[in-house]
């Protein structure tokens, strides 16, 4: 099995696809052409990786090391950085434009360094103004909102910045998993909005 397809399964995997999405994706990235992975060729494969990474799958680095931010704080950090790539104000959605940005707002040079919760709260407060400032996420008042109540906040946004309506109404019948891909899919139509 070829490297790229391996990379794809684990997409599928992470991205927590049911078989009808995976194969609306293949059928996208390649046009309809394929939906067999082992009938495509490598340019196809790399078509299907482009779509999953538009919809919010970050592959392993060669070395095998997945993320280079790591620590107590980094999987808010992260969250909140990749909300911001998904409402179009972050450019880069790699790990080291996130370690610069925590930098600027802290002093400390990277995010596994980050121990003292008010320095951690400086590098997320930031983030959440930004975010709220550039991109009109409205964040949940009380600080004990949980995560699905802000990737709800990031939706309704999401829906105001491509003239979809002012509110995401949630429902108990779309999984946190859902909300995920809803996010990513978004997120692709507003960075194709940006560039396009």
């Amino acid at each position: 099995m070829s490297a790229a397809i391996k990379m794809i399964h684990v997409a599928k995997r992470e991205l927590g696809m049911d078989d009808d999405d995976y194969r609306a994706v293949l059928g996208r990235a390649t046009r309809g052409a394929a939906t067999s992975l082992r009938a495509m060729t490598d340019g196809q494969l790399q078509l299907v990786i482009g779509e999953m990474k538009k919809l919010g799958f970050v592959p392993s680095s060669p070395t095998g090391t997945s993320r280079k931010v790591k620590g107590p704080f980094a999987p808010k950090m992260l969250a909140l950085w990749l909300s911001g790539w998904n409402l179009g104000i972050v450019h880069s959605r790699e790990d080291q434009a996130l370690i610069h940005f925590v930098e600027r707002q802290t002093g400390i040079a990277h995010v596994q360094w980050l121990r003292d919760p008010r320095d951690a709260a400086k590098a997320i407060d930031g983030l959440k103004l930004w975010i709220a400032r550039e991109a009109g996420v409205e964040w949940p008042k009380s600080a004990a909102a949980t995560g699905r109540e802000l990737k709800v906040a990031v939706i309704s946004a999401q829906h105001r910045l491509l003239g979809l309506g002012e509110h995401y109404r949630d429902s108990a019948e779309v999984s946190d998993a859902q909300l995920d891909k809803i996010i990513g899919a978004l997120g692709a139509k507003i960075r194709d909005a940006k560039h396009g």
